[in-house]
Parts: C-alpha cells; structure tokens; sequence
C-alpha cells in the first residue's frame, strides 16, 4: 500500500470539491494509505485516517502531498497549506481569484492577495488594482471581472507535480508551469448505478439545468430561452441544486442541492439540459458531466472546458447567443429524435472514455508515484 497526504475540502461543506475527494478515496482506498486532512467547517469521516488541516506537522508533509486546488472559500486553508509547503496540486480550476479575492476581504489580508497580483501582472500590478478596485454595477458585473483577469501563477509555482481534469486546464496551465509537466487525468464519477429513467407520463418536455448556481452561468439567459420555448412547445424547467434565484412560476421546479444518489434521480427525469456559462474559470463542470453520463441532449456555450466535448456529443453556441440563440438550439434539438439520439449516443460514449474506472485508477497511482519521485 503507497502512504499519501490528501489536503481536501471535505463534505459536510456544500462544495463538488468534497464530493469529489470522496469519489478519489473511493477509487483509491484498496491501493493507497491516505491521511487526509480537512479544513475547518468539514467532519472527519468514519474508516479514514482524517486529521484538521491546522494540526497538520512538519512530519506529515514527508508524505507524498496531493491538495485539491479550487476557486472556492472551502479551499483557502488547502490553498495556504500548498503555499506554504508545496506538493501536488490537482487544480479544478485555473483562475483562483474569487477565493484570493474573498480572502483578502474577510481576513484583511490585501498584503497577500497584492503579492498575487505582482506575481502574475508584474509591472501591469498597477492597473489590475485599479480595476478590481472600482466600484461595481452589480455582483454580476464584479464576477465577470473576477473571471476575465485571472489569478493562480504562485500556486503553480508551488505545485512540484500540476494534474488537471481536461485539456483546456492542461494548455492553459502548461503556459504558466515554465516547464514543469501537467497530467491531465479522467474525470471520476460517483461510482453509483445509473438511476432507472421512469416512463414519462405527459408529453411535457423537462428542460433541465443541474449543478450549483453562480454568476457566471447565465441565469437570465436560460430563463428567458425557456420562458421563450413554452410560447411553441409544451415544456417545463427542472433545476437539480442548490443557490438558485428564488421564482414563483409554476413551471419551474428546483430541488435545492441533494445528496449524489437523489441528484442522480433528478437528472433522469430531464429531456434536454441547458448550460450557458460565460468567462469561466477553467472549471471541469461536474454537473455536466452527470449530464453527458446519462445521455442527455446539452445545449451549452463554447467556453472553457465546454470546448473539451466533442462536437457531436453536445450543441455548442457562442456565449453572445443570448436567450434567442439558446431558445433556437433547444428548438433544433427538439425537432427530430434522430438527432436527440446521436447527441445522446455520443455523450454516454464521451463519458465512458474518460471516465473509465480502470483508466482512472492508474492514473491517480501513476500521480502519486510522481509525487512520491519529488520528495
């Protein structure tokens, strides 16, 4: 059995980043002694060796060290750790300015959100301050600023070993690691059965949107491109998680954010899925992915690791589409069950790929005998 250091987000926190360092425990646990250490807000869980970020020793850090990186407040005791003693980085995502950012506004620390800043902006310092300092419209407007300027370079600068969850984070990172090799590895499932998709029994057509809400996913946008649907075909809006704008419209449903297996279920009562993000921050949607794995016809932008899907296994628009050119898509998906069945065809096959238990068990061995090379 290898011996590892897992620094993770952890659940109770209501982040994919704690489900997904259970689904990395689960694929791992026949092969890997792991002490995983979780920052406060999270519980240890039953069966691991699980120990408080803070009372981490120099000790533990002997260890091969693998620290889920994302652009979360769950992740900022991860994020100083890293920072502080090096080791893997599995970065989620390749812009940590909304977490650097929240940082620097709850703890007063602007001295280290600045040197950030001169690390990746260098004589440019100056009018990125001047920038994020100006007051914003809206927090719509302030979130689009915080994804259109990026920041992330000093924690690639303290990952010995970078992994990554698709091609887009892998280019991307490759430019910042001045050399250092980044391994994109497959993205892991909850490992549970597929719910059974019941019979429908009316001809509504479920739209659906899963996964959690925030400003870059264009919540206006899907709202109206539905809202726009139900003039020409009988249809309804289904949005599996949790955040969401509160509506009053009898035919949208949102369920809140649920455990994996009540997640799963919610997914398979919906016929087409929609998601429109904009400016991303380099994130593997995991809510997508769910989609892509049951099948479902998607309707999303070509932004960041959206562009990662093959072609046919999604319908991708520009992100200046608005809710007409989503409305459009929707409709061209709807009109012909030919073309629903090879989008749908294609994504399980997508997914399959990449998701592959096997595949994806020797790919995190392989990571951490890297990680182990580096101490």
């Amino acid at each position: 059995m290898r011996k590892a250091l897992l620094i993770t987000p952890f659940p109770p926190q209501p982040t994919g980043l704690a489900d997904y360092a259970m689904r990395i425990l689960s694929l791992t646990k026949d092969h890997v002694e792991w002490i995983v250490a979780y920052p406060t807000g999270a519980e240890p869980v039953k069966g691991l060796h699980c120990i408080p970020i803070k009372e981490l020793r120099d000790e533990h850090f002997n260890l091969p060290a693998v620290y889920q990186v994302g652009n979360s407040p769950h992740c900022e005791e991860v994020i100083e750790t890293l920072l502080n003693h090096g080791g893997t980085g599995l970065f989620h995502e390749t812009n940590m300015h909304h977490v650097l950012r929240n940082r620097a506004n709850s703890s007063g620390d602007w001295d280290s959100y600045n040197n950030h800043i001169e690390y990746d902006y260098r004589e440019n310092s100056d009018s990125f301050r001047k920038i994020m300092n100006k007051k914003a419209k809206s927090f719509s407007e302030y979130d689009r600023r915080l994804r259109t300027y990026p920041l992330v370079g000093k924690l690639v600068a303290s990952s010995r070993v970078i992994a990554v969850l698709s091609n887009t984070a892998k280019y991307e990172l490759e430019r910042l690691a001045r050399g250092k090799s980044v391994i994109r590895m497959g993205f892991l499932p909850d490992f549970l059965e597929r719910a059974k998709r019941s019979l429908k029994t009316s001809d509504t057509i479920t739209v659906g949107i899963a996964g959690t809400f925030h400003y870059g996913r264009s919540w206006e946008d899907m709202f109206r491109a539905v809202q726009m649907l139900r003039k020409t075909i009988n249809c309804r809006l289904l949005i599996a998680g949790g955040g969401w704008p509160e509506t009053d419209h009898s035919w949208i449903t949102t369920t809140g954010r649920l455990p994996d297996k009540e997640f799963r279920e919610e997914l398979e009562k919906i016929d087409i899925a929609i998601d429109l993000r904009h400016h991303t921050c380099g994130e593997t949607s995991g809510s997508m992915m769910d989609i892509l794995r049951s099948g479902i016809p998607a309707v999303v932008t070509s932004e960041g690791t959206f562009r990662d899907i093959p072609a046919d296994a999604v319908l991708r628009i520009s992100a200046d589409s608005g809710a007409s050119g989503a409305c459009a898509a929707l409709k061209y998906i709807l009109k012909s069950d030919k073309i629903r069945s090879s989008i749908s065809n294609a994504a399980s096959k997508y997914f399959a790929e990449v998701s592959n238990k096997d595949k994806c068990l020797r790919e995190w061995l392989d990571l951490i005998e890297r990680s182990s090379n580096e101490y």
